[in-house]
């Protein structure tokens, strides 16, 4: 009887000791710009492995940033780590007035010599939650930006007009 209730207790524990798969973030995936204005064309790869890669590309410019993402409540939070390409750096969004543009240029490299169009986007804790189908950005009060502005990502990538 005491072998019986060994045996019982055994397998109940190995049942339990069973890994659960961690489910797949509704976050991870493509995500394309919705913004049809500005002639570009801007996504966001959300990997499994907590790491994203941002690019962004217009007639005469190149953005890209790449980092690490963590889940906080139902939002997402990136966050740019370092490149060893040189780069111009910028915020990802960084609302300027008219004729206020005396931002000093920051190289991803001290002292290099940025020769191609690109740049670097630094993300900084900035954080997306997800609202029916779009990736929406949330504005932080720091940014000097109008609480109007929207910045939605989508699962599929917009339709030229």
């Amino acid at each position: 009887m005491k072998i019986r209730i060994l045996a019982f207790l055994l397998i109940i524990c190995l049942i339990s000791c069973r890994k659960s798969e961690i489910p797949v973030s509704k976050f991870v995936g493509t995500w394309y710009d919705t913004e049809y204005i500005i002639p570009g064309e801007s996504s966001i790869v959300i990997k499994k492995d907590s790491t994203f890669y941002y690019k962004s590309a217009g007639c005469d410019w190149r953005v890209v940033s790449k980092g690490n993402w963590k889940i906080i409540g139902d939002s997402i939070e990136l966050n740019s780590t370092t490149s060893d390409t040189c780069y111009k750096m910028f915020p990802f969004i960084e609302c300027i007035s008219f004729g206020e543009n005396n931002r000093k240029d920051v190289l991803t490299i001290p002292n290099c010599d940025p020769s191609n169009n690109g740049s670097f986007a630094i993300f900084l804790k900035e954080k997306f939650y997800i609202k029916n189908d779009s990736l929406i950005y949330k504005l932080k009060a720091s940014s000097k930006c109008p609480d109007t502005l929207k910045i939605v990502f989508a699962g599929t990538p917009k339709i030229k007009k």
